[in-house]
């Protein structure tokens, strides 16, 4: 009753099939925790006060009358020297690519008017006359900032805004 060649082999290659699918689950979820671990970071270091180059911001004053303090993460010679720091830009111009109401796709550039925390919605105008838009961020596929055509992640904006709003005291 002894195993013949055949056998041996097929024995070999599904051993070998499992260790190597094995594997490719190990480096899978690991490569899943580092980026996990890396989107927490980010969070962590926008709820602290950075702002990441992928944000559009405006200049503001440091001065406490500005109506915005200055962030703990700017170094120090960068505060004396300028004047003038980076703060979120809570009205961008965007060129955002959504579902609509009627799952219809609509790519189009919007000046952001609003955006409110809570119901999670962007409200702007677009470039017609009379064209307002109301965009909620669920829908939203894919932004980028209209000027530049740099990739906007709005999620991130999201974050940053209610920040920045959480500093100065309107939320």
């Amino acid at each position: 009753m002894g195993l013949s060649m055949a056998q041996w082999q097929f024995f070999a290659a599904l051993l070998t099939g499992v260790l190597l699918l094995l594997a490719v689950m190990w480096v899978w979820r690991r490569a899943a925790g580092r980026r996990e671990s890396q989107r927490r970071i980010e969070a962590a270091r926008i709820r602290s006060g950075h702002v990441p180059l992928e944000i559009p911001t405006v200049r503001g004053s440091i001065n406490p009358s500005g109506g915005d303090s200055v962030p703990d993460t700017l170094p120090e010679w960068f505060i004396q020297g300028k004047g003038e720091h980076a703060i979120v830009d809570e009205h961008p111009r965007i060129r955002v690519r959504y579902i609509d109401a009627h799952d219809k796709k609509i790519e189009c550039v919007i000046q952001v008017d609003n955006l409110d925390l809570q119901k999670k919605i962007i409200t702007g105008h677009g470039e017609m006359p009379g064209e307002v838009r109301r965009v909620p961020l669920h829908r939203i596929h894919s932004a980028r900032v209209a000027e530049t055509g740099q990739r906007f992640n709005v999620d991130t904006w999201v974050e940053a805004v209610r920040v920045a709003r959480r500093r100065r005291g309107h939320a």
